[in-house]
């Protein structure tokens, strides 16, 4: 593997052809569009699927420090891959995600507790599932860890083979998550990525202590931005999951808990 020369990892010089990009961003009303897959749904309205994101775009968790957001996310990495996951979590599927993999990347924790939310995902899915990838990314700076993500979309052996990328938490991909425009460059690299590479993207991010909205100008971004941002709400043991904001139908409120072993699973039945 090659190594990476950090203090030369910067953007590239962006050569803009303004008639090129016209033709390319028209719309056409008359052209026939197909809406963008599903890459992970929750239940069913209107006899449709809902989404809770597609390929091409990202979705955000919200929550309170220690209100089970990687729970969240576990449950819906399981559940993307399938197998077992579906006993926990009935409603949650995953779509055209078998062949491809599953990155889990955790910018918080070290390697014990990663490797127990990897366990965590696993037990659900009822095996190890190969193609499942978790990696404690605790110890690299922002910027080394936003070109290790660079790097696994398009280097390593598993580029162009991605179908699920979760960054848990999207806020130390920068410094500041109050600073303006590395928020915003950040957020445009979520669009970019999940574009790019056709994959869907799930993020975390911590909410304001004394309101219901995501962290700094970052959790401004990317709630803008999100294709679907989702809060919990942790109560006792019983955790709420809303669909806040969405650009699809929203699905409905769930509740999930934790059993004994670490394992989540679905508290209240929705549908």
């Amino acid at each position: 593997m090659d190594k990476l020369n950090i203090d030369d990892f910067k953007e590239e010089e962006i050569v803009f052809d303004p008639a090129a990009a016209f033709a390319e961003c028209l719309i056409n009303p008359d052209e026939e569009l197909i809406r963008p897959p599903i890459a992970i749904s929750v239940g069913y309205k209107y006899q449709e699927l809902v989404p809770l994101v597609t390929y091409g775009n990202f979705c955000c968790i919200v929550g309170a420090s220690k209100s089970m957001k990687s729970f969240l996310k576990s449950a819906f990495l399981a559940c993307a891959i399938g197998g077992q996951a579906q006993n926990y979590f009935p409603e949650v599927k995953g779509h055209e995600v078998q062949g491809k993999y599953v990155i889990d990347i955790d910018t918080e924790q070290g390697k014990y507790h990663v490797q127990r939310v990897v366990k965590r995902v696993n037990t659900m899915v009822g095996k190890n599932y190969g193609g499942y990838k978790g990696l404690a990314l605790r110890p690299k700076t922002p910027k080394e860890r936003v070109a290790f993500i660079e790097w696994i979309l398009t280097e390593s052996d598993f580029a162009g083979k991605i179908a699920v990328l979760s960054i848990d938490g999207v806020a130390d991909l920068i410094e500041d998550v109050n600073d303006l425009k590395s928020s915003n460059e950040i957020t445009q690299k979520l669009m970019t990525w999940s574009n790019d590479y056709n994959i869907a993207i799930i993020t975390i991010l911590h909410k304001n202590f004394d309101s219901a909205k995501p962290t700094g100008h970052l959790g401004s971004a990317v709630l803008k931005k999100a294709e679907t941002t989702v809060f919990v709400t942790k109560e006792d043991d019983i955790v709420t999951v809303n669909a806040k904001y969405s650009r699809n139908i929203p699905f409905d409120d769930f509740k999930f808990s934790v059993d004994e072993k670490g394992i989540p699973f679905e508290a209240e039945k929705p549908f």
